[in-house]
């Protein structure tokens, strides 16, 4: 193949790309990033709301709300850990507690609540959504509904 065939080649590569993609860079505000191997939290997608009407949030800006809580993730284990120290929860508990955030424009945590546990326990679950409420997330250009996955393992 000659130069001037390969450079036509690449060139329609691109515009055909550009083509199933809409022609125009999309911003993905949707939190995102699986954690490597180990690691016991992870972002969960979650719808946003007022996006229609509104700003698209920057990647940037989920990409420090995601890092704001997995940072709390020690903090959270200590919730297990309170749980269990009140019998609450059995010595070898284990177990993913989800939470669905609502964050203001302001970045602070409008609403918290536990949509999905596989560990039953009030004062887990009060402990969490109370840390997560505490969180000064980042200023952002309209609310934003997001959920985020906290891992336990009791020792």
């Amino acid at each position: 193949m000659t130069r001037t065939a390969t450079v036509w080649l690449g060139a329609a590569l691109l515009a055909a790309l550009a083509l199933g993609c809409g022609g125009s860079p999309h911003a993905d505000t949707t939190p995102s990033g699986t954690p490597a191997a180990g690691d016991d939290a992870q972002a969960e997608p979650g719808g946003q709301t007022g996006q229609a009407g509104g700003e698209a949030v920057p990647p940037d800006k989920i990409d420090e709300i995601n890092r704001q809580l997995s940072r709390k993730r020690a903090v959270m284990s200590r919730c297990l850990a309170l749980a269990v120290d009140n019998k609450e929860l059995p010595k070898n508990s284990r177990g993913k507690v989800t939470v669905e955030i609502v964050i203001a424009a302001s970045g602070t945590a409008e609403t918290v609540h536990i949509v999905r546990a596989s560990v039953q326990s009030k004062m887990l679950d009060e402990c969490i959504i109370g840390h997560i409420k505490e969180i000064a997330f980042p200023q952002l250009p309209r609310s934003l509904e997001t959920s985020y996955t906290y891992a336990f393992e009791a020792m």
